[in-house]
C-alpha cells in the first residue's frame, strides 16, 4: 500500500519542541484565552474552573497504597485494577472465575486504584490550569502536592509499571493484562497541564526532573513489558490508545525519538489496518457500544495528530492505495450525528447522547486540525451542546463575536428568568394576569404584560433561539414553560399582531421540535387574524381605539404579521391565507410608500370603499418624519414577502428602503439610529437599539438575495450595526431584568418606554446574530 504523508522536522523541533509546549494543547490558544477571561464565552467556564479548583485544596491526596487489596507482588505501591466488565459467574459460590458482560461496568472497580489514578489526574488537571489562568499559586501548590504523594513520596508512591492493572479474578494467578497499560491514558492530558506549572513557584525543577524521569520509566516499562508489547500488537482502541501514551510520555520525558518512530509507524499499523476503504472499524462495530468505542479510537487518532504536529509531522492525511484513512472513519460516523440510536444500524447499549457530544468534539477538534473541512465545524455547530461549564470552551473554542453575544444572552436570560418568576408572584401581575416581561417602567420595576399585548411572544422566542444556538435542553424547557402560557391568544381577534405574538412563540418552537401542537396553535391565529381582513381595503385591520379619529387604520408594522400567513398556506394548502397576504403586502406598497422610499406609520382607510382616508405617523416624531422603527418594519416586511413568494417588486422595496435610510447624511457612525429622523435637538435625542436590530436581521436575510457587490454592501452595515449593539448597547450582566440591549425607544410621542431596554429589540438581536451566525457554517 502506497502512503502519502507530509513529514516536515526541523532540527528546532527536535532539540526543544518538547521544552516547556503542549503536545496535544495549543499553548498560543491557551494564552489568548487567558488574555480573554472577561469575554461572555470564557467568563462561566473560568468561574467554574476555579470553583472546582477551590473545592480540591483541601482533599487528601489519593494514593496507590490506600487500596483495599495487595497485589499478588505483595507491593501495595504496584498499581492494580479490575477488568471494567466483567462480573462475578452466579453459577459459583465463589463468583470465580469472572465472566464477561460487555459494556456494564463493575463497580468493584471503586475498590482499587483506577479511580484514584484518574482522580488524581483530574484533579491536577483542574488545579493547573487553575494557576495558569488566575496566576495565583495555592493552587499550584495543592497540585504539585497531589504530585508529590502520587509519583514521589516514599511512602505513598505509585511504581512506575502497570503490572497488575486489569486484572480479571481468577484467571492469570489475578495478574494484570495488556488492556490495562491503557489506564494511565488520563496522565496524557495531565501533563499537558503540568508542563504549565512549569513557569510557577511551587512546581520546582526538581519535581520536573523527577516527574520527567518517572514517566521515562513508564515509558521504558511499556514498550518493553510483555503487557506493553502484547498492547501494542492489539488490533483496536487499544493499540491507538497505546500509541498515544508512548508518544505522551516520550514527549514529556524528552524522547523525541520514540515519539517520532511511533508517530511515522501510525499509518501502516493503525489507520489502514482498523480503518476499511468505507470507514467503517470493524474492531470497534463489534463492540455493544459500537458508535462509542468507533469515536473513541477517533479520539485516540486526533490526540497523536496534534502531538505530532508539534514536532513538525503531519499524517492526518495519510491514505492506503485502496482508499483507507482517517477521514474515512470520520465521514463514516458523521451522518449519524443528531440521529436517534435506533438510525444506528450497529449496538450502542447506553451513552448515545453523551456519545454524539463526544463525537462534535472531535469534529471541532479536526477542523482546528485541519480547517478545510469546514463541513466538519457545520456539523459540531448544529449539533453540539454548550455547556458553559465545560472547560473543552476553554482548551478548544475559538469564539467570535456572535458567540460572545450569544454567552452573555444566556447569562442575562438566566436572570431573567428569575426576575419574571418573582415578578408574576406578585399580586398586581397575578390579579391582571400578566406573565411576560415586556420592558422596565419608569418607577424602574419590570413591567410585565398580559398574553393578549403585542409584545407578549418575544420573551418566549427569545428561549426558543438560545435553545436553538446552545441545543441545550435545559433552554427547551424553558421556552416550553414560558410559551404556554400565552396559548389563549390564539383566539384573540383583537389585535393585528398575532404573528408577533405566536408565530416568534409557538411558531419558533414548531420550527425547532417539530410537535404537532405547536403547530395547531399558530395555524389557530392565523385563522383568527384573518377574521380581520377587510377586502374592500384589501388589508388586515390594525388598531381597534379611537374609532373617532381612524375608520380603519393599517400600520407598517402590520406587514410583519404576514409570515405567519404564508406560512399556513404552504401548512395547509389552503390558499386563503396567502392570498391575503399577498393583497394586504401590496396595498402597504402602494400607499404606506413615499416617493424617496420613507414610510408613513399610518394609513387609514374607508372600509366601505378602500380609498385612503389620512396618511399619518402617529409613533414619529411627525406624519411626514422618518419614524426609525417603522423603517425597519417596512424594510425586515418588504424582504420577508419576497423570500415567500419571491415577487420581484418587493425585493426592489426591499432595497430602495435600505438605500434610503442608510443613505441619511444625519444617520449616527454607529448605525444605531435616532427615534426618529427628523427629531428635533439630534443628536441630543434618545436612540432606537430595537430599530437598529430589526433592520441588522433584516439586512442579512436581503443580502442573500442580491448580487455580490450589493451582498457585501448589506452585509458590512448589517454587520457593523451589531458590532455596535455588542460593545456599547448591551446591559452589564445580571442588571436590568436580564434584558439584553439598552436604548430602545417605544413610543416617544406618549411618553412611554423611552430609552428603555425592550422585548423585541432583544428577539431581533438575537435573530440577527443568528442569521449573522449562518454565513460563516
Amino acid at each position: 500500500m502506497r502512503v502519502r504523508i507530509n513529514l516536515v522536522i526541523t532540527c528546532l523541533l527536535l532539540a526543544v519542541g518538547h521544552i516547556h509546549a503542549q503536545s496535544i494543547w495549543d499553548g498560543a490558544h491557551l494564552q489568548k484565552v487567558k488574555q480573554s477571561l472577561h469575554q461572555p464565552y470564557f467568563s462561566t467556564t473560568y468561574q467554574e474552573l476555579v470553583a472546582e479548583a477551590e473545592k480540591l485544596l483541601d482533599v487528601q491526596p489519593l494514593s496507590v497504597v490506600m487500596k483495599e487489596k495487595t497485589p499478588g507482588s505483595g507491593d501495595k505501591h504496584d498499581y492494580m485494577s479490575q477488568a471494567r466488565y466483567y462480573w462475578p459467574d452466579p453459577s459459583k459460590p465463589d463468583g470465580l472465575p469472572y465472566i464477561s458482560r460487555d459494556g456494564e461496568s463493575n463497580p468493584e472497580l471503586n475498590k482499587l486504584d483506577r479511580n484514584r489514578l484518574g482522580a488524581t489526574a483530574q484533579r491536577v488537571t483542574t488545579l493547573a490550569l487553575a494557576w495558569y489562568f488566575s496566576n495565583d499559586e495555592k493552587y499550584a501548590q495543592k497540585a504539585t502536592e497531589l504530585i508529590r504523594v502520587w509519583f514521589f513520596n516514599k511512602d505513598t508512591r505509585m511504581n512506575p509499571n502497570l503490572e497488575y492493572a486489569q486484572m480479571i479474578p481468577g484467571h492469570h494467578n489475578n495478574k494484570g493484562r495488556c488492556y490495562g497499560v491503557i489506564d494511565t491514558y488520563s496522565f496524557v492530558e495531565m501533563l499537558d497541564a503540568v508542563q504549565l506549572l512549569e513557569k510557577s513557584k511551587a512546581f520546582t525543577p526538581k519535581d520536573s526532573k523527577q516527574l520527567k524521569a518517572w514517566f521515562g520509566k513508564l515509558l521504558t516499562w511499556i514498550l518493553n513489558s510483555p503487557q506493553g508489547q502484547e498492547e501494542a500488537n492489539q488490533a483496536n482502541n487499544h493499540s491507538t490508545a497505546h500509541d498515544a501514551q508512548v508518544i505522551a510520555f516520550a514527549l514529556y520525558a524528552g524522547n523525541v525519538k520514540v515519539a517520532q518512530e511511533v508517530i511515522n509507524a501510525i499509518p501502516q499499523r493503525r489507520i489502514f489496518t482498523q480503518i476499511e476503504p468505507d470507514g467503517r472499524q470493524p474492531h470497534e462495530l463489534r463492540r455493544t457500544l459500537a458508535f462509542g468505542y468507533s469515536q473513541f479510537n477517533l479520539s485516540h487518532f486526533i490526540d497523536i495528530f496534534l502531538m505530532a504536529q508539534k514536532i513538525g509531522i503531519s499524517i492526518d492525511n495519510a491514505t492506503s492505495t485502496d482508499g483507507r484513512n482517517f477521514y474515512k472513519a470520520m465521514d463514516f460516523l458523521a451522518p449519524y450525528v443528531g440521529k436517534d440510536v435506533k438510525d444506528w444500524p450497529y449496538q450502542q447499549i447506553s451513552e448515545w447522547d453523551y456519545k454524539q457530544q463526544e463525537f462534535c468534539k472531535d469534529l471541532y477538534r479536526v477542523f482546528l486540525l485541519n480547517p478545510e473541512r469546514t463541513d466538519y465545524l457545520k456539523l459540531y455547530r448544529a449539533h453540539r451542546t454548550i455547556d458553559w461549564k465545560d472547560r473543552f470552551n476553554l482548551l478548544w473554542v475559538k469564539p467570535d463575536d456572535v458567540d460572545n453575544a450569544y454567552a452573555f444572552a444566556c447569562g442575562q436570560l438566566q436572570f431573567a428568568m428569575k426576575c419574571a418568576n418573582k415578578a408574576r408572584k406578585e399580586a398586581e401581575n397575578q390579579c391582571k394576569h400578566r406573565v411576560i416581561p415586556r420592558s422596565i417602567n419608569k418607577d424602574g420595576s419590570l413591567r410585565m404584560i398580559h398574553p393578549h399585548d403585542w409584545c407578549s411572544g418575544f420573551f418566549t422566542g427569545s428561549l426558543w433561539q438560545v435553545y436553538a444556538y446552545t441545543n441545550d435542553d435545559f433552554w427547551r424547557q424553558e421556552a416550553i414553560s414560558n410559551t404556554w402560557m400565552i396559548e389563549e391568544a390564539k383566539w384573540h381577534k383583537g389585535t393585528h399582531d398575532l404573528g408577533f405574538m405566536m408565530n416568534n412563540s409557538f411558531g419558533k418552537a414548531y420550527q425547532l421540535t417539530g410537535e404537532r401542537s405547536y403547530k395547531d396553535v399558530v395555524l389557530q391565529s392565523a385563522k383568527t387574524l384573518i377574521t380581520r381582513y377587510n377586502d374592500k381595503v384589501k388589508s388586515i385591520r390594525s388598531w381597534d381605539h379611537n374609532r373617532d379619529k381612524w375608520k380603519y387604520p393599517v400600520i407598517i408594522d402590520n406587514l410583519m404579521n404576514l409570515e405567519m400567513l404564508f406560512w399556513a398556506t404552504q401548512e395547509t394548502g389552503d390558499s386563503i391565507y396567502w392570498k391575503i397576504a399577498v393583497n394586504h403586502a401590496n396595498t402597504t406598497m402602494k400607499n404606506h410608500f413615499r416617493p424617496d422610499y420613507s414610510s408613513y406609520h399610518v394609513v387609514d382607510y374607508d372600509p366601505e370603499t378602500g380609498e385612503v382616508r389620512a396618511k399619518q405617523t402617529a409613533q414619529g416624531y411627525a406624519d411626514d418624519s422618518f419614524w426609525s422603527r417603522g423603517q425597519a418594519w417596512g424594510l425586515y416586511g418588504c424582504t420577508m414577502c419576497y423570500r415567500f413568494t419571491k415577487n420581484p417588486a418587493y425585493l426592489q422595496q426591499a432595497r430602495h428602503i435600505a438605500d434610503f435610510f442608510f443613505g441619511l447624511p444625519n444617520l449616527p457612525e454607529d448605525f444605531i439610529p435616532y427615534w426618529d429622523m427628523k427629531a428635533p435637538g439630534i443628536p441630543n435625542v434618545p436612540r432606537d437599539a430595537s430599530a437598529a436590530a430589526i433592520m441588522a436581521s433584516a439586512l442579512y436575510e436581503l443580502r442573500t438575495y442580491v448580487s455580490a457587490e450589493d451582498s457585501n454592501r448589506y452585509q458590512s452595515i448589517a454587520d457593523k450595526i451589531v458590532d455596535s449593539l455588542n460593545k456599547h448597547y448591551q446591559a452589564e450582566p445580571e442588571t436590568n431584568y436580564g434584558f439584553l440591549l439598552l436604548h430602545s425607544t417605544g413610543h416617544h410621542p406618549g411618553g412611554d418606554e423611552i430609552d428603555v431596554p425592550l422585548n423585541y429589540a432583544d428577539y431581533y438581536y438575537l435573530e440577527a446574530l443568528a442569521r449573522k451566525d449562518a454565513f460563516k457554517q
